[in-house]
């Protein structure tokens, strides 16, 4: 199979002739070899605005382009070109199939011999038939494609012309490039080539014309004049000077390696259209000046009467005087000394000179809107390009453009562009690693580049190791007169620094209402404060909440202002006044809450744990220990179950430390058995257990039968996924009798629940039914729904797997809606997976993937990572029922991840099963039979004879051993149902 882009898109087969599937073959063949992301096809395909049916577009055009490019075969099989994958599609590309890559092969042959590198170029160039892909329009990444291609060949071109030329080959020369300067008469480069040529072979007047029509095409063009090289040869061939002088061309160079910021070049080329200013605005290091250079080079050819620049910041970083600016600009446009002179009349005469003229203005850094409007030219051809630190709104009519922190994919193709994507495909996860501490910054990750571009040798993986210790941060990021620490100290001159430092000694997004807490004021005070910091890019607004940016954080904490305790413990108290009425709990001593604010914290409580956290962090350095502990037990009440945050062991441990300094035993007691739930909610079983163990002696000691059976049955779940299911039973039967002893009903409903659940573990379904039964009675006998629905979610799982589907619907609904109603996102996304095995199990796997997949958005929003690999087991199963084995075997694999890194071999035990049965059915039996018998190894030895028997009967379809087939045998006597 051949492909030809270098022209007309061709193919050695039929392709298609509608121009949507032309478009995205034509991005896949760009990207040959690398997957291209269903948004970016879309973005192609539908440039000016996507239908609502874009994705089903693509995956409808991808299809039939498969059945073009693989006639036969399937998505998934060997040999298939254009494959799919969880980053979208990419076209496989053997070598010598693409023309494009035989050019750039061509290219890079690197002959030392100069005649074999001038043949290796004319035959590069002899691959072209025309523009690349001439008859395909495309989106910004084809276009970029296509711009980088002519590029090389531009690039290729001028190779093999100064090969000629040195070889004295003038002829050949003028007939190459006379076509080309013909069709690019403003082409300097080829130009002057061109004339050079002409002149060795004695066409000395068709030398000088060449220079004439290009000078003149200069100046229509982009009002410019010739460059030192056209007019060096022109001087040689003419033997006297180019006298008529140009428009003032004053742009500072674009720098050489500027990527990404397609929507901002957009935006602001729509902008310069107008004669209204343009404001580009954003925070220190953000790139405002390159992007403004940038957008400036584009658009200089609509402006033929000149370009014209200037810094409106002095050296000292005081405000530039605009009359010094002013004159400077006119002394460009040609005013005399004496016009000069009179400083009262520069404004007039500025607004003379621009009255008439298309005249590019570039004004950098501008400290307010006087500075600026005082530069404004006044025709209505003229435009104005400003970069500032604020909006400055009080520009009439101006379009402000903000320029945003780098996205990932711009932040990684700017490196890419400085240090070469090689070196970063080398090390993929420390290149991430690196533009994590950048954080978007666009100085930051120009300095991290010019870095690793000094120090070829360096492995990328080095400096981020150097980038992650924030004590030093700012030290590595420099590189000569390149600082992030110089670029936000200056930006913090003047600025609000004490509230600054208040906000970032939280280290995470604060509130409103902790401003103005902080300061003491009125809500609507202190939202004005801080949209003042906002607007100098100081602070970053999130709808109600603000976070210190980072590199502002860190050089705040070079310069720490003596911290306001008073203030700090008065927004610490303020936190508890809201997170105890939210708890419906009194709070008398603190400050009262504001209703409105109130009401908003008592909607989502849960919303406000990242706070809480941060304040009893706070409230404990300072060495406010009751506070720190009150802090703490309202944040783990708030919170939930489960408490995934990466502040849960910390609080868990300030709550600890404190109840100890009281020597409250009880205290004591319930913060040991927190600590050992945020520890099982992670995964660290081990540790949970010697927790939730001291947690038991210490109530023991108490002689409270609630607080001990709680804990019993919490080491159950712990014994359980470790494979002692026995050590389990005891402890939940013990749990049992303590909770029944006091007339704990709750607790006797979720112990019940547990041993249901471990009766059907062990194999004894009569049992588990008759648990969960009870279970259910109590939770209703006391009220209590929350309960009652997950004895019920854990009831219907039971049901489901022993042919019982219609009750099982049933229980699952209404679990499910209790859950939804209490907006408990952790437990809808429990029962909303056994929801998707339930239709899986009745044969409608489309829509158990349905509910699965909503359940694994939900775990992975809540960053419950054991729970999700649970859920992609579930949806395995579903591919693998929907005759999707590569599904199934993608989701099985990043299960027994999860579990394996967990310890949780009963997941490892459930992943397995699934593995061998979708090796079964894929045609894999010997493969099938080795995880299969893993999987019952497992199951036996934590004495889950029921799994047991599920994975033997799997092994038994697949091999005849005997020895599975007497071992089935032997399970099924210990199974009671």
């Amino acid at each position: 199979m051949r492909f030809q882009v270098l022209g007309p898109m061709t193919a050695t087969v039929a392709l298609p002739s509608a121009a949507q599937p032309r478009r995205l073959l034509a991005v896949l063949l760009a990207r040959a070899g690398r997957f291209v992301g269903r948004d970016t096809l879309v973005d192609e395909l539908w440039p000016d605005g996507a239908p609502p049916s874009a994705a089903a577009i693509v995956q409808v055009t991808v299809s039939k382009l498969r059945k073009t490019l693989s006639p036969g075969l399937g998505a998934a099989e060997a040999g298939q070109r254009l494959r799919s994958g969880p980053r979208g599609y990419a076209l496989t590309l053997e070598p010598g199939e693409l023309d494009a890559d035989d050019f750039l092969a061509l290219l890079s042959s690197g002959a030392d011999d100069r005649a074999q590198r001038r043949r290796a170029l004319e035959r590069a160039l002899a691959c072209w038939r025309g523009d690349a892909f001439a008859d395909v329009p495309g989106g910004p990444l084809l276009e970029a494609h296509k711009l980088w291609l002519e590029d090389r060949r531009s690039a290729a071109l001028l190779q093999l012309v100064e090969l000629e030329l040195a070889d004295g080959d003038g002829r050949s020369v003028v007939e190459r490039l006379d076509p080309v300067v013909a069709a690019r008469p403003a082409d300097e480069v080829f130009a002057a080539r061109l004339a050079a040529a002409l002149g060795a072979v004695g066409r000395r007047e068709s030398a000088l014309e060449v220079l004439r029509r290009t000078r003149r095409a200069l100046w229509d063009e982009a009002g410019v004049w010739p460059g030192a090289d056209l007019t060096a040869v022109y001087r040689r061939i003419a033997g006297t000077e180019w006298t008529t002088p140009g428009p003032p061309a004053q742009l500072p160079p674009a720098v050489p390696d500027f990527t990404g910021r397609a929507a901002e070049l957009a935006d602001v080329a729509r902008a310069l259209r107008g004669p209204a200013p343009v404001v580009l605005h954003g925070a220190a290091g953000a790139g405002k000046s390159a992007l403004a250079v940038q957008a400036a080079w584009r658009a200089r050819r609509r402006f033929p009467d000149g370009q014209l620049t200037a810094s409106l910041r002095t050296e000292d970083g005081t405000p530039a005087d605009p009359a010094a600016v002013l004159a400077g600009f006119l002394r460009r446009l040609g005013a005399t000394p004496a016009e000069l002179a009179d400083r009262a009349g520069l404004a007039g005469l500025w607004r003379g000179h621009t009255a008439d003229r298309r005249l590019l203005v570039l004004l950098e850094d501008a400290a307010s809107e006087a500075q600026v409007r005082a530069l404004l030219p006044s025709g209505p051809g003229c435009a104005t390009l400003v970069t500032a630190r604020r909006e400055l709104p009080g520009l009439c009519g101006a379009r402000a453009v903000p320029v945003p922190e780098l996205s990932t994919e711009d932040s990684w193709a700017l490196l890419a562009a400085i240090v070469g994507e090689s070196r970063l495909q080398a090390e993929p996860e420390a290149a991430q690693r690196v533009l994590g501490h950048c954080a978007g910054l666009a100085l930051a990750v120009r300095i991290a580049g010019a870095k690793l571009a000094a120090r070829p040798g360096r492995r990328v993986a080095d400096l981020a190791a150097r980038l992650a210790d924030e004590r030093r941060r700012l030290d590595e990021l420099s590189a000569g007169d390149l600082s992030v620490r110089s670029a936000v100290t200056s930006a913090l001159r003047g600025a609000d620094v004490p509230l600054l430092s208040l906000l970032a000694a939280f280290g995470t997004t604060v509130p409103d209402w902790c401003a103005a807490a902080l300061l003491d004021r009125p809500l609507d005070t202190a939202r004005d404060r801080l949209d003042d910091l906002a607007a100098a890019h100081l602070l970053d607004p999130a709808g109600s909440r603000w976070a210190v940016p980072p590199f502002v954080r860190l050089v705040l904490a070079e310069h720490p202002v003596e911290a306001d305790r008073a203030a700090l413990r008065r927004a610490c108290e303020t936190a508890l006044a809201y997170a105890e009425h939210a708890r419906g709990r009194p709070a008398p001593g603190l400050p009262k809450p504001d209703p409105a604010t109130a009401r908003r914290i008592a909607a989502d409580p849960a919303g406000e744990t990242a706070h809480l956290a941060a304040a009893a962090r706070l409230a404990g350095g300072h060495g406010w220990h009751d506070l720190t502990e009150r802090l703490a037990d309202a944040c783990t009440a708030l919170a939930g179950t489960p408490w995934l945050g990466h502040a849960a062991r910390a609080v868990s441990v300030l709550s600890l430390a404190a109840a100890r300094r009281r020597r409250d035993p009880r205290a004591e007691a319930e913060k040991l058995y927190n600590l050992g739930a945020v520890h099982s909610q992670h995964g660290h079983w081990h540790r949970a257990q010697n927790y939730f163990v001291m947690a038991e002696h210490r109530y023991r000691a108490l002689d409270d039968p609630r607080g001990t059976g709680a804990v019993l049955a919490a080491l159950a779940d712990v014994h359980l996924d470790g494979g002692d299911p026995r050590a389990a039973e005891a402890e939940l039967r013990e749990a049992l009798g303590l909770l029944r002893a006091c007339g704990d009903r709750r607790g006797q409903a979720a112990a019940a629940a547990q041993l249901g659940s471990l009766a059907e573990d062990v194999g004894d379904v009569r049992r588990a039914v008759e648990s969960f039964e009870v279970s259910m009675l109590l939770a209703q006998d006391c009220d209590d729904s929350r309960g009652h629905d997950r004895a019920a979610k854990r009831y219907a799982d039971v049901l489901r797997r022993h042919g019982g589907h219609d009750r099982a619907a049933d229980l699952l609904t209404g679990a499910l809606g209790g859950a939804v109603s209490t907006r408990e996102r952790h437990w809808e996304a429990h029962v909303l997976r056994s929801l998707g095995d339930l239709h899986t199990d009745a044969g409608e796997p489309a829509d158990g993937r349905h509910f699965l997949t909503r359940s694994l958005t939900l775990f992975e929003q809540i960053g419950h990572r054991h729970a999700a690999a649970y859920t992609h087991r579930s949806l395995a199963e579903a591919c693998r029922r929907a005759g999707d084995p590569a599904g199934a075997r993608r989701h099985l694999l990043v299960a027994l991840g999860v579990f394996r890194e967990l310890r949780d071999r009963r997941g490892a035990g459930y992943a397995l099963l699934g593995l061998g049965r979708t090796e079964a059915g894929d045609g894999a039996p010997a493969e099938a039979a080795r995880l299969l018998r893993t999987s019952a190894g497992l199951f036996r030895e934590l004495g889950f004879p029921l799994w047991e028997l599920r994975a033997l009967r799997e092994l038994n379809a697949v091999s005849s051993a005997a020895p599975d087939r007497d071992r089935t045998r032997e399970v099924l006597t210990k199974i009671r149902i």
